[in-house]
């Protein structure tokens, strides 16, 4: 009988085969094994899958040989035959196990491989129900055993979603709840993703979770290693049903408990945006409202941040919040309304000014106000500049009342309105109102040159008074480049004039539409520059070497009035809406 032989036989599954290799009467030493992993040929059996190889080699095996002998991992013939889910082969295994003694049963059982995973530890990890029923009801104390990640098996198999499994270890007498970076496995519960699918329809979420808080009550308190109870898991996954069930029986030092960095569970489900959450908590302790994080920090402060304004809008509205919204940080001293302009938190910021409550004139330990918090870029937002506008005017009042009395800082304010309206001084304006004068002179005289072209058409007219190259290409795209110009000129002066009768309007709506008026000048410009080599195309010998310079000039055109045309509706048309609705409210 040649090792190798017998190696590859047991391997390849082939009874006939390995029972040939063996021979009648043979008995089996333990101590070959395989170059590589170590293995006997205990763990070539067990890795064949085929029971009567197995059965073969334990009977073939001296009445003394140690089941439980391990390869280079650590693992015996029972590890392998656990984990790869071979049932009968480990009843075979226990078996023989017993039949040698209590003690060789024992050390077989309870067996760890270099990662301190015992059979059952593998047996849960892939799931194999019927195997870790079969090594509890031969050693219940196996579930009691942690590996090197600090994982015990009912932790492991919470954590993987195996409720069937770890619904049968909750009914031995003691088992440990114990898992990786000091969680249990009400953490693991609480993070299970698939805990909302559980496998029966009568056990619901909460209820399994129950049964595990009625296992181990304590666990409800203990922290992982960054400061997090299951709470906290809870509040930051959004599980409503699960943070209710923490929060019976009045545990206010569990709704007070805070993490690492000094958050609880309002500050994760204020920072998270799940709201169901936030208002499960204030409405059982409100005052947790006062919490504050080792940066000094309110659950309004990562509202703010994150930008979630639901969460805002709970925490604005909590009577136990109403003397900390305009509450200012440790570190650099910024209030929430700081915190959503420096992180563009546009939505938020928007709700916020809107308080009255909410100070705008605070500065932070940089010295920074509100709008100076802000990414320059949010210098164009309309909203923006409204708000910019109220805050200087609120400072500009707020000064005007400091000083009443003072007849000279009353007639310096007179002298320079345009620091009230939040602009940049008179002079600035002037410059302005002198731009858009210059853009209405020129659209005029687009409007004019387009319209007598209309009428003064390349080529003539025939005796019927029809142009002459009406079916010419280069006439039609004339034709079409001066329309276009004609229309834009025509509407940009239509706002222009109309612009008197919007001053009940906000000065952003007012940039807004003043804006559109001047893209249409553009594309009127444009148009108009397009429809001359279209003109001249269409007079020119098609031989001529002009005409092909202009036919050069319309085959390319064609492109650029087609984007000014999109740029128009994508920066306008949309955003048109809002604008809409907001003259609306404003006129109303």
């Amino acid at each position: 009988m040649k090792a190798a032989e017998l190696f590859d036989a047991a391997i390849s599954g082939n009874v006939n085969s390995f029972s040939r290799e063996i021979g009648d009467g043979v008995l089996i030493s333990l101590d070959q094994w395989t170059p590589c992993r170590g293995n006997t040929i205990l763990h070539a059996a067990a890795k064949s899958g085929e029971d009567r190889i197995m059965g073969i080699v334990l009977n073939s095996l001296s009445p003394h040989s140690p089941l439980y002998t391990t390869n280079f991992k650590g693992n015996t013939a029972l590890h392998i035959a656990a984990s790869l889910g071979r049932f009968y082969m480990s009843l075979l295994l226990i078996s023989r196990a017993i039949y040698q003694g209590a003690e060789v049963k024992r050390l077989l059982l309870r067996a760890k491989n270099v990662e301190q995973d015992t059979a059952l530890h593998l047996a849960v990890k892939h799931g194999h129900y019927d195997i870790v029923v079969l090594l509890i009801t031969e050693d219940p104390k196996l579930t009691l055993i942690t590996n090197n990640a600090g994982e015990s098996p009912l932790f492991l198999a919470v954590d993987r979603g195996f409720f069937e499994i770890a619904l049968r270890i909750l009914e031995i007498q003691e088992c440990s709840d114990e898992g990786r970076k000091s969680m249990n496995v009400l953490h693991a519960a609480v993070m299970c993703v698939e805990i909302s699918e559980y496998i029966s329809s009568t056990i619901l979420p909460r209820h399994f979770v129950r049964k595990m808080l009625d296992k181990f009550p304590n666990a409800i308190m203990k922290a992982d290693d960054f400061g997090w109870t299951p709470l906290h898991y809870a509040a930051y996954f959004g599980r409503l049903e699960v943070v209710k069930l923490f929060l019976e029986n009045d545990n206010t030092s569990l709704a007070y408990e805070r993490d690492k960095q000094g958050m609880s569970a309002l500050h994760i489900s204020a920072k998270r945006g799940h709201c169901d959450v936030m208002s499960a908590i204030i409405k059982k302790f409100p005052y947790t409202c006062e919490l504050l994080d080792n940066r000094g920090r309110t659950a309004l402060h990562l509202a703010a941040e994150s930008g979630s304004t639901n969460a805002v809008k709970i925490l604005l509205s909590s009577l136990a919040f109403q003397d900390l919204i305009n509450e200012q940080e440790n570190d650099e001293g910024n209030t929430a309304m700081h915190l959503a302009a420096i992180k563009s938190r546009y939505k938020v910021l928007e709700l916020l000014a809107g308080d009255e409550r909410v100070e705008k004139g605070t500065t932070n330990k940089e010295g920074k106000t509100i709008i100076s918090s802000m990414p320059e870029w949010w210098n164009r937002s309309r909203v923006l500049l409204s708000m910019k506008q109220e805050f200087e005017r609120q400072t500009t009042e707020k000064q005007i009342a400091e000083n009443e009395g003072h007849e000279q800082f009353q007639e310096s304010q007179r002298i320079a309105p345009g620091k009230v309206q939040g602009g940049t001084g008179a002079a600035n304006d002037a410059d302005f109102k002198e731009r858009n004068n210059y853009i209405v002179l020129v659209t005029i005289l687009i409007t004019t040159v387009t319209f007598a072209a209309a009428f003064q058409v390349p080529g003539g007219y025939d005796d019927k008074g029809k142009p002459i190259l009406l079916n010419n290409q280069q006439f039609k795209y004339f034709l079409i480049c001066d329309s276009l110009a004609f229309g834009t000129s025509t509407a940009s002066l239509f706002i222009y004039f109309g612009m008197p009768l919007l001053q009940r309007l906000t000065p952003a709506v007012r940039y807004r539409i003043q804006q559109l008026a001047s893209s249409l000048s553009m594309v009127s410009l444009l148009s108009m520059f397009l429809a001359f080599p279209g003109g001249i195309a269409a007079v020119l010998d098609k031989k001529s070497s002009l005409n092909s310079i202009a036919n050069s000039t319309v085959t390319f055109g064609w492109a650029i009035p087609l984007y000014m045309f999109f740029i128009i509706i994508f920066s306008y048309v949309y955003p048109g809406y809002f604008l809409i609705n907001k003259i609306r409210r404003l006129i109303t």
